[in-house]
């Protein structure tokens, strides 16, 4: 492994990225030293010092700084070039800005990644830890909240923005600038709940009456009409469709035509049936007993 070369930088490597990476390789090449002196002389591995000149993302601090302390360079030239590849990996684009300079809640946002990137870009872990608890012992800057924050998705409180800075050391003079930028931006936030303050619970509106719960029923059914006749959803029925009448040529698919032996059934029914002459005649009978039958 000591005796295997390196391998061209990536083509896809960012040009700031391409320059740190450069810059190690020939300070390397210029101590003269293989990889396994190399490593041995800074304290890290020899598979970390070769992923550190492979170009393909942006090293540590520490390891960069440790590769520049073994091959006796300076170390302030190669963390400045570290700091400009970091912030074109993390913030492509973006460019520092000062306290004063900041207009908008995303600048302060990035303001902070700045930060973290100046201090060599340490995990959110061991801020936590760096920021401590509090009187109460709760942890003030929980990491998980820290990484929403930094992703944009919630804005920072100024508790947290101050136990972030005090994480990062800050300098006082800086934090008090930061400060005055935070609160002009966040003047017109609404306040926080503390934690373990209880939410504030809203009265509930009064009950509605049967006939109130009716009557916004009714408006309800209305609208919902309306809608609908806007949107040709509800046709009114004209004039036929109210006599119960049928346009011409309106399909009937319920009808049915009966059959041979159906229609048979009903001639044979119809011939059963007595004349209009055998009904008279019963009528006429029938009259002629009740007379017979009364008293004179």
């Amino acid at each position: 492994m000591a005796g295997r070369p390196l391998s061209p930088i990536p083509v896809s490597t960012s040009p700031l990225l391409r320059a740190l990476v450069q810059r190690l390789r020939d300070a390397k090449g210029d101590s003269g030293k293989t990889f396994e002196a190399l490593a041995k002389d800074s304290g890290i591995s020899e598979s970390v010092v070769r992923r550190a000149l492979a170009g393909k993302r942006v090293p540590p601090l520490e390891t960069v700084e440790a590769i520049t302390r073994a091959c006796g360079r300076k170390k302030d030239d190669m963390a400045r070039a570290w700091h400009a590849a970091k912030a074109e990996e993390v913030l492509p684009g973006a460019r520092a800005l000062g306290p004063k300079m900041v207009t908008s809640r995303a600048e302060l946002v990035e303001s902070m990644i700045f930060m973290r990137i100046e201090c060599g870009y340490p995990p959110l872990h061991q801020l936590e830890k760096d920021a401590g608890r509090d009187e109460n012992g709760r942890t003030r800057l929980p990491h998980s909240t820290l990484h929403l924050v930094l992703q944009g998705q919630i804005p920072p409180a100024e508790t947290l923005f101050t136990a972030f800075m005090e994480a990062l050391s800050i300098p006082a003079a800086d934090r008090r600038n930061w400060l005055d930028a935070h609160r002009r931006l966040f003047a017109d936030a609404p306040a926080r709940r503390a934690f373990g303050q209880p939410p504030v619970v809203r009265a509930e509106p009064p009950a509605l009456t049967a006939c109130e719960a009716a009557e916004r029923m009714l408006t309800r059914l209305e609208q919902d009409e309306r809608v609908k006749r806007k949107t040709e959803q509800l046709k009114m029925p004209d004039d036929y469709e109210l006599l119960g009448l049928r346009y011409l040529n309106s399909p009937t698919p319920e009808f049915q035509w009966p059959d041979e032996e159906e229609l048979a059934a009903w001639e044979a029914e119809a011939a059963a049936q007595p004349s209009a002459q055998e009904h008279l005649d019963l009528r006429e009978k029938l009259r002629a007993l009740i007379d017979r039958t009364e008293p004179a």
